[in-house]
């Protein structure tokens, strides 16, 4: 778990509030009630005693080591420069539903905070809202790519909406059910869930009730919380290319059927390539180097080989060109090859590799804000990301030998 901190304990008094924040100004002074300044003439002073004699002030030895640091602009200062009681400012900027402003000192207030590069006091919000403004995000095994694109477009979405992520790495031997980690709500170190790592197996059908989350690249035990892409999408993107090139026998080496991802390709493979008389071989394995060299020498024991193949995951697909290579089969003279993983190594192989590019980025913002809108008691559904969605030819791909 990287940084999987609480954001704050729950037993935490709400000290916590940010200068300025809730204050009541005294319309004359700018102070607080019953606030002295400094500079009165009379502070420090006890009626009918007279005034001590203060020794004269001492310079200091050391001279300062540098500029103070700039103080960061508060709501009072927002109020200032606009004119409008802080309560305003601060019902603006926390997106109050109950406001009634009129819309040029919306305008304005929004503007200002901008130039005056006003940043909220994420625990001074936390503690108002019973939210920690964290986010945490589960995913597999990190040695594949496309977590890493899937999980940059979970951050920028999140950065947007004023939340952070705290990532959790899951080795793929060891995956946990998604009840394992109602923990971090419960105990307030997030507000609600990604969850990259539910298998299609008993171990993981409680789900995670009462505690908002969203299942990411699968689907979940309990419907009405999937953010997937069109997997079938994908796999009619890799028949229609290759029966275009006159390939009528086909295999699809991809991950354990547990994964409702691999799940989605292979039923899809088996209905598109029923439907149009094309032999379908699938094999599944580790979605590892190992994984791949495997399930590819299986097949080449049996015989007869499928012209054209599918892998279902970039290491994967190391090690089918490597197991190809080994065996002496030529890519693509002798068998065509397209991932379902994309990735730009992909294009300075040996034979460089026709690929399905999926929307990665897209699938982490639409699983953040799906997230946020069960945490905000939003209506939410389940959602399936189909574009941008493209295959993109290289040379792995060849006219089937008659």
């Amino acid at each position: 778990m990287s940084g999987a901190r609480s954001a704050f304990p729950r037993e935490w008094p709400c000290f916590a509030a940010e200068a300025g924040d809730g204050e009541e100004l005294s319309e004359d002074t700018g102070r607080t009630p019953g606030e002295v300044s400094p500079d009165d003439p009379a502070a420090g002073e006890t009626p009918g005693v007279p005034p001590a004699t203060v020794p004269p002030t001492v310079p200091p030895t050391v001279p300062p080591t540098g500029p103070a640091r700039p103080r960061g602009s508060r709501l009072v200062d927002i109020a200032e420069a606009v004119g409008v009681h802080v309560s305003t400012v601060s019902r603006v900027l926390n997106g109050d539903p109950a406001q009634s402003i009129r819309p040029e000192v919306y305008r304005r207030i929004l503007s200002t905070a901008r130039q005056q590069g006003y940043r909220p006091n994420a625990l001074a919000r936390a503690l108002k809202r019973r939210h920690t403004g964290a986010i945490a995000f589960v995913i597999p095994l990190l040695r594949n790519p496309i977590w890493v694109r899937l999980q940059r477009g979970a951050l920028q979405r999140a950065s947007d909406r004023g939340y952070v992520v705290m990532v959790m790495e899951e080795p793929g031997d060891v995956t946990k059910p998604p009840d394992a980690y109602r923990y971090l709500v419960e105990e307030s170190r997030a507000d609600g869930l990604l969850l990259a790592t539910a298998l299609r197996n008993p171990g993981h059908a409680q789900g995670v009730p009462g505690v908002p989350h969203v299942y990411v690249n699968r689907r979940g035990p309990d419907r009405g919380h999937d953010v997937v892409m069109d997997e079938p999408g994908a796999v009619r993107l890799f028949i229609d290319h290759v029966a275009g090139f006159g390939h009528r026998s086909v295999a699809l080496i991809d991950g354990p059927p547990e994964v409702d991802t691999v799940h989605r390709r292979v039923s899809a493979a088996r209905r598109v390539c029923a439907a149009r008389g094309i032999r379908l071989t699938v094999r599944h394995a580790a979605a590892t180097e190992d994984g791949g060299w495997e399930a590819t020498t299986r097949m080449l024991r049996r015989g007869a080989l499928p012209t054209a193949c599918g892998v279902g995951s970039l290491n994967q697909l190391f090690g089918v060109m490597a197991a190809l290579r080994d065996a002496g089969v030529g890519v693509p003279a002798e068998m065509s090859v397209v991932s379902f993983d994309e990735d730009e190594c992909l294009a300075f192989l040996e034979v460089p590799v026709t690929s399905v590019t999926m929307p990665l980025a897209e699938l982490g913002g639409a699983a953040v804000d799906e997230l946020i809108a069960r945490i905000e008691r939003r209506q939410a559904g389940d959602v399936m990301i189909r574009e941008p969605m493209r295959l993109l030819p290289r040379r792995s791909v060849a006219l089937r030998r008659r």
